[in-house]
């Protein structure tokens, strides 16, 4: 990724009022920000951003998202630096918008991803740290059982 990225984030929400908190906090932070659309699903993330070098995909050897995909939320930082980063995610808590769970830093990996296959590799990553909390908690709570028994 030789290009430099322009900063931007790209999102994607459904819900009207958090749409309109995301695009107000990104012009706070002087920050160009893109709403994401379903039909953007078969996109490279870099395509995405504006990126002009990133190597095309044969789109028919490519997974591409089903005709009935749920698009979940998902936040996109591209080219941020990560104090403004910190500063971002920090006044994104603090006024209130509720947690997205898919977020991700265009990297020079999944530049070239579809928008489908990286909320897929988000999703599953999410699903393990899930899965691993699950288990750290269910082991507690059977010592914990154990101890009172």
């Amino acid at each position: 990724m030789k290009e430099s990225q322009k900063s931007m984030i790209m999102y994607y929400v459904q819900d009207e009022k958090k749409k309109i908190q995301m695009e107000v906090l990104g012009m706070s932070m002087s920050i160009t920000t893109k709403h994401l659309k379903p039909s953007d699903l078969n996109t490279q993330v870099g395509a995405l951003v504006g990126l002009k070098n990133i190597t095309p995909l044969d789109l028919s050897q490519v997974e591409k998202a089903p005709a009935i995909f749920y698009m979940p939320e998902i936040i996109i930082f591209s080219g941020i630096p990560n104090k403004m980063l910190d500063e971002f995610l920090f006044s994104y808590k603090k006024v209130g918008l509720t947690p997205t769970k898919l977020k991700a830093v265009i990297t020079p990996k999944n530049v070239n991803w579809t928008l489908y296959q990286l909320i897929r590799e988000l999703s599953s990553e999410r699903a393990q740290i899930e899965g691993m909390a699950r288990l750290s908690t269910d082991k507690r709570l059977s010592e914990a059982k154990k101890e009172r028994e």
